[in-house]
Formats: C-alpha cells, sequence, structure tokens
C-alpha cells in the first residue's frame, strides 16, 4: 500500500469520499453475498427436512421386520410356584411345569482380614511384599501389588489351572472364598464320612492386608445342590440356581409342587405391536405435516439477505425479523419435496398385492389406520393419518399375521412394478425415504460431509471464488481513487506552496 495523503492540501474528508466512491463499486459484491446467505439457507432448509426423513425411516426400520410383531409375553398359574419372562423367542404357547425338587446354592470356604489403608482394588498394597501361601501354593506379592494383581497371580498359579481361591476388597477386608464348584481345595480328614473342602491361607511377612504368618483355616465350603424340574415332559438339572431359560423363556421356581402341574403360557404381545404402529403414525404425521408447512412457507422477494453491515445497524429484534421473512418460502412448492410426499402417500395406501395375502386386511384402512374421520376436510389434512384404536386392537389380535404381512411382507420379484405391489407397507416407506433423501443429499449434500458436490454446494463454492474475485478487483480500485486523491493533494499542495513564494516575492519589492 503506498502513502495516502488524505486532505492536508484541499481540506476534503478523503477517507470518506473513498468510502461513499466504493459503495456503489461494492454493489456486485453485495449481490453476491445475498445469493450466498440464500443458497445456504436453502441448503440448510433442505438438510433440515432430511434429518426429519430420517428420523421417520428409523422409526420404521423394525416395522419390516416380521420378528418384531413376534413379540410374546408369558404368565403363569401360579406366580408362587413358578415366574416366567420372555428373554428371546419362544415356539411354544404353553408349558408344563412339574418341579420336583429345587436347586441349593454352594456356599464357599472363606477367610477374611481387615486391611491397613488398602481401599481401593486397583491401587498398590503398600508396606511390606510377602509370600502368599494358599493352601500348597505359594505366590509372591510385592509392595507395589493391588488386590486385583493378586487375584491375577493366584490365577495364573500353577501353570495356569490357579489355585481355585479369589479375593475381594469389601468394607475395609479382604476376602479370599473358593470359587464356586473348585475341588482345589483341603478335606477335612477328622471326619472321612462327610468330607468338608476348606484352605488354609498364610504369609511370610506382617503387611496391610492383615494375613498372618501362622496359617489359618478357612470356613468349611457347603456344597450346592442340584434341582430338577419337568418342562414338557423334558427332564432338566438345575445347576446351583433355581433360574433357567428354556425356548426363549427365563423361569424361575420357588417352591416343589406335586400333583397337577402348573402352566406357563405365552400370547402374542398386542400392547406392544400397537404402541409400536401408534408410534409410527404419530411420527409419520409429525413430518408430513412440517414437510408441508415448510414447502407452504409464503415467500416475500421483497427482502432480501441481510449484510453484516445493516445487522450491526438495525435493532436486534427488527434484524430477526427481517431475516426471518428472507429465509421464509425458499422451499415454496419444491418439487424434491412435493413429489417425495405424493410417493409417501402412495405407498401407504397402495394395497399389498401377492399370493396369499387375505384381501380383508391388504391396506391400513382395514386395519384401522386411514384418513380424517368423517366431518373433516381431507384436503386440510395434507395426508395426516388417524387410528381408530379399536379397530386396530381388534386386527392385531385377530389377525395378527396378517397385519405382519401389511407391514413386513418381503418380496424377492425382480419386476420394479410387481415388487412394488407385493412388499409390505414398511419396506415400501423405507425404500421410498431413501430416495427421497438421496434426492436431497443430491441437491444440498450431507451434514458433516467433508466434500459437497450438491449442486447448491457448487453454486456456494462459485458465489465465494466470485466474490475473491470481486474482492482483488475492489482493492484495485480503490488504490486507484487513493492515488488520485494523493496526485490532487500534492497538487494543490505544490500550487499552494509557488503562490506563498509569488505572494512573499512581491512583498519585498
Amino acid at each position: 500500500m503506498g502513502i495516502r495523503i488524505s486532505g492536508m492540501a484541499s481540506g476534503m474528508d478523503t477517507e470518506k469520499i473513498v468510502s461513499d466512491l466504493m459503495k456503489a463499486q461494492r454493489e456486485p459484491v453485495n449481490r453476491l453475498q445475498r445469493s450466498k446467505a440464500t443458497y445456504e439457507w436453502k441448503r440448510d432448509g433442505y438438510r433440515e427436512m432430511n434429518t426429519l426423513l430420517a428420523d421417520l425411516q428409523n422409526s420404521i426400520k423394525n416395522l419390516r421386520l416380521s420378528s418384531t410383531f413376534n413379540k410374546k409375553t408369558v404368565s403363569s398359574d401360579n406366580e408362587s410356584i413358578v415366574s416366567a419372562k420372555v428373554v428371546g423367542s419362544p415356539k411354544f404357547s404353553s408349558y408344563s411345569i412339574q418341579v420336583n425338587s429345587l436347586a441349593k446354592a454352594e456356599m464357599p470356604a472363606a477367610a477374611s482380614f481387615t486391611t491397613t489403608g488398602v481401599t481401593n482394588s486397583s491401587s498398590s498394597i503398600n508396606g511390606n511384599g510377602f509370600d502368599l501361601t494358599i493352601n500348597s501354593t505359594t505366590i509372591s506379592v510385592s509392595s507395589n501389588d493391588s488386590v486385583d494383581a493378586i487375584n491375577k497371580k493366584l490365577k495364573e498359579a500353577n501353570a495356569g489351572a490357579g489355585v481355585g481361591v479369589e479375593a475381594k476388597l469389601v468394607n475395609g477386608q479382604i476376602i479370599f472364598n473358593s470359587i464356586q464348584g473348585t475341588d482345589k481345595l483341603l478335606t477335612d480328614s477328622t471326619d472321612p464320612a462327610n468330607p468338608k473342602k476348606y484352605f488354609t491361607i498364610s504369609a511370610s511377612a506382617s503387611n496391610n492386608l492383615g494375613i498372618p504368618t501362622a496359617a489359618k483355616d478357612s470356613t468349611f465350603r457347603t456344597e450346592g445342590q442340584d434341582g430338577q424340574v419337568v418342562i414338557n415332559g423334558v427332564t432338566q438339572t438345575l445347576k446351583g440356581t433355581n433360574t433357567l431359560s428354556f425356548d426363549g423363556v427365563e423361569f424361575t421356581f420357588k417352591q416343589v409342587n406335586t400333583g397337577t402341574p402348573i402352566s406357563v403360557n405365552t400370547k402374542t404381545d398386542e400392547e406392544s405391536v400397537f404402541n409400536m404402529v401408534k408410534d409410527f403414525v404419530t411420527k409419520y404425521n409429525e413430518v408430513i405435516d412440517k414437510i408441508n408447512t415448510k414447502i407452504s412457507e409464503p415467500r416475500y422477494r421483497s427482502y432480501q439477505p441481510l449484510l453484516d453491515s445493516e445487522i450491526e445497524a438495525l435493532p436486534e429484534a427488527t434484524a430477526e425479523k427481517m431475516q426471518g421473512m428472507a429465509k421464509s418460502g425458499l422451499l415454496l412448492r419444491d418439487p424434491i419435496l412435493s413429489n417425495g410426499l405424493t410417493e409417501l402417500r402412495r405407498a401407504i395406501s397402495s394395497p399389498l398385492k401377492v399370493s396369499g395375502v387375505n384381501t380383508a386386511f391388504d391396506t391400513l384402512s382395514e386395519i384401522g389406520i386411514g384418513g380424517p374421520p368423517s366431518g373433516k376436510n381431507a384436503y386440510q389434512e395434507n395426508g395426516k393419518l388417524y387410528i381408530d384404536e379399536t379397530k386396530l386392537r381388534e386386527a392385531i389380535r385377530n389377525n395378527g399375521d396378517d397385519v405382519v404381512k401389511l407391514f413386513a411382507n418381503y418380496s424377492s420379484n425382480t419386476d420394479p412394478a410387481t415388487k412394488y405391489n407385493e412388499t409390505g407397507i414398511a419396506q415400501r416407506l423405507y425404500t421410498k425415504l431413501d430416495d427421497i433423501m438421496n434426492k436431497v443429499i443430491k441437491e444440498a449434500g450431507a451434514t458433516g460431509t467433508l466434500y459437497d458436490d450438491s449442486s447448491i454446494g457448487k453454486k456456494i463454492k462459485q458465489t465465494n471464488d466470485d466474490i475473491e474475485t470481486w474482492e482483488d478487483r475492489l482493492k484495485v480500485i480503490e488504490d486507484r481513487y487513493y492515488k488520485q486523491f494523493t496526485a490532487m493533494e500534492q497538487a494543490m499542495s505544490k500550487s499552494q506552496s509557488q503562490g506563498s513564494w509569488f505572494t512573499q516575492m512581491l512583498g519585498k519589492s
């Protein structure tokens, strides 16, 4: 930048004059910046609509799967003897239960000691290192070891076979107990007819874990006891627990029952299916309502995006209002979204046409999901769905297989038209939503992508390039103005100097 002489000779405010001249010159850049803002708003509006469509697609993901409709509930004739809950996909509709005996859990052999300053199982025990001996196995414990590290050494001892004892830090005590089912314990030889398992434990030196140097015996282990039940004629053994999973049902046995077996029955979880379909309808209505609102917004063409300088000059509320008016209607009657809604309505309303379908249940309206009730103007509802809850519940209860087929039927037909007709409504919608979202992405790109090759993305890039070119051009124009004013100031200064000289010379004569 050259030296700028501002009004020294002329007395003019050169800075202001140049600034005013540049305002007119900047108008092409202003138009480009307004265009850029419009493109960005339109892009963001598209992406907002795509987020709604993605939410709707996600909400119908499970409706495409027949397994989703096969959720079961289970009930027992006598909860005080056996209770049950579904944990998988039961195949039987009922189970006949006979509880011959209950299992008894094993009581482990245990020895406990009060620790000193050891409050965390992952922290160092500090103090002295020592050798820890359990039965005939000795491991080396350093002061840097933690209870967790000691546990690891107990498991790795005897070439990875372990000691059969584990340690836990509980309320300031370290508790050593036998691992359930282990046989790596001593036998009480004082009662050969009733051998009892226990272990001995000692330390080679005093330590913060409180383990004594003299060997200490643990408590005796009380052996567990297996139980036995019969489910649908098949004998099952309960191994140390009275809970058993069988055919996707988790049974909990509480009492021995004799005589008449207990019945446990499964049935379709009608409430779950009803709520799933209802949630879909709610989400569908919410999405199409928001999209219809967006494509029906009025367009205020007299309002243009404000420039940063204009926003700063206006009261905040006024600027927000004017920006809102400028943003309105950018997607008015947008063909991608308008045609997309038409396709969604078609997917919803077209009957399922496939071999074996019950024609009495081949549309949503026949299971209680249709247009507005009598008295409402359908054209004002823009495709909103209404549920006849009584009719839908009856369809789920009495014609569950037909409901499943209506939503989740799969077609492998390669002919597009036939495949469309044979495909369940949920999959139709899912596919159509994919089509719409892909068109939006092609037009406006996707949030979070590093490279935007969309139509609007290219326009924004081109506009940025044009703005940069214009800014360089304006810099040249501004420099030219300043050079011209500088030359004028220099000329006036020179003229003034000459005038002063002549005046002085005349004064001397």
